[in-house]
């Protein structure tokens, strides 16, 4: 390769570029300026935060919802339009309470605590700069938003649930000064879902939030108002509102919709083509396999497990729907003979992370006399987790299923390859189910 060689490059990828005018709208976590929809959830929260004219305001609000639902968006654009001061925090940069607690104190200015000193210390610093902050601007009121507020509760060490009293705690001391303060919590899951004792549970009330997946008409609406402005020419209706589709087959993920069509529109650059829903279609595969891999390969041991279970079950069975307890069994199937089992709570606190995640969809239903339960279902082929979670692992199974099937059947089976999934389900419909369930112990 020489200097030509690079200005050629250069030139091609400008061409590529010649359909946009403004790319940047097409990346999902860049603000275009205006919220669509969430009239009512804009509704909720500001009635929550505006009671601070009157001298009362609640000390904690719970934002919760799926990922891609516009939650930080909407809070964000919310608490700039309103006349109030406010510290926007994002706690996914940091692993541990403690480390939540400094970043706390870092996005308010001041210098991060040692942990030496201990989380209190931190708290205290917290208040400190708080109403330095309130007295220096003569205000009264001010809010702190932890958006990604899961993070907090993935650290069972740090006591997630004593941080938030401290929190609390603050916030009544502060009162007493004649200063405000609200903590604005957003996160995947209500609040109320997480592990906290009575005495937080207490202070906090019932001040929730609860965004809805977007429904698909809400989805085309963010995607023409951002293809406007981002493609020199006109796209096709009928290309946005498959993209639209797509998105909402996952929870109506905005962000996904967005990140769909810029995959699928340098796809079609790439290949000189006008973008069509074959493009949309590919950027959908290239987009799936990117985002399990994400997840998997950031997970831990044990969530890695649970996905191989439901991802081994629903392909030995060819049943979609699982319950808890199925899944349970499962990964107890797999689980190394010399690692400490988790419990069933704790499985069943996975599986709603893995949801979160899109991954997975859950379901709730009547089981007569025995209640209500809670069953999971794969959002993505099974082969695409468990190729992520081992490929030697899910190998075994994959050749372990031929093997059987080609016994009980009598049929020549191919290689496994891309094309033998099909054949595999085609040819298990027409093998006894129950011989193959007592065969695999389900």
């Amino acid at each position: 390769m020489n200097k030509k060689d690079i200005e050629n490059i250069i030139s091609k990828i400008q061409k590529e570029n010649k359909a946009y005018s403004k790319k940047s709208l097409l990346d999902p976590m860049v603000f275009s300026g205006g919220v669509i929809g969430r009239q009512n959830e804009a509704e909720q929260f500001i009635r929550f935060l505006l009671g601070y004219k009157q001298g009362f305001v609640v000390p904690l609000i719970s934002v919760y919802g799926r990922s891609g639902a516009g939650k930080s968006t909407l809070v964000r654009f919310v608490l700039e339009n309103l006349d109030v001061e406010f510290c926007f925090v994002n706690l996914r940069k940091a692993k541990t309470v403690f480390g939540c607690a400094n970043l706390i104190l870092s996005e308010l200015g001041a210098s991060p605590i040692k942990s030496a000193q201990g989380i209190n210390m931190v708290v205290q610093q917290i208040g400190d700069v708080l109403e330095n902050i309130l007295v220096t601007k003569k205000l009264n009121f001010f809010i702190i938003v932890l958006d990604e507020a899961d993070v907090l509760f993935y650290d069972k060490r740090g006591k997630p649930s004593d941080f938030v009293y401290k929190l609390t705690v603050l916030e009544e001391n502060l009162r007493t000064k004649g200063y405000l303060l609200c903590v604005v919590m957003i996160s995947n899951s209500a609040l109320y879902d997480y592990d906290l004792d009575d005495r937080v549970r207490s202070r906090i009330g019932s001040s929730e939030v609860f965004f809805e997946p977007y429904k698909k008409e809400d989805v085309l609406k963010i995607l023409h108002a951002r293809a406007k402005d981002a493609f020199k020419i006109k796209i096709d209706d009928s290309i946005l509102e498959h993209c639209a589709y797509l998105s909402s087959l996952g929870h109506g993920d905005a962000r996904r919709a967005i990140d769909l069509l810029r995959v699928a529109a340098q796809v079609a650059s790439i290949k000189g083509e006008k973008i069509s829903k074959t493009h949309i279609d590919m950027a959908q595969d290239e987009l799936q396999q990117d985002r399990i891999e994400k997840v998997i390969s950031s997970a831990s041991f044990h969530f890695r497990l649970v996905c191989g279970a439901l991802a081994r079950v629903t392909f030995l069975t060819d049943s979609e729907w699982h319950s808890t307890s199925t899944i349970f069994k499962q990964y107890s199937k797999i689980l190394p003979k010399d690692t400490k089992i988790l419990s069933y709570r704790r499985i069943s606190e996975l599986l709603s992370d893995l949801e979160n995640t899109g991954l997975v969809i859950s379901q709730t239903g009547s089981r007569g006399r025995h209640g209500y339960g809670t069953q999971y279902k794969l959002a993505v082929s099974p082969e695409m987790i468990g190729r992520n979670v081992d490929d030697k692992w899910w190998k075994t199974i994959v050749e372990a299923k031929i093997s059987h099937l080609a016994s009980s059947s009598g049929t020549t089976f191919p290689a496994p390859n891309s094309g033998m999934l099909k054949h595999l389900r085609k040819t298990l419909e027409e093998t006894n189910r129950m011989t193959w369930e007592n065969y695999v112990g389900l």
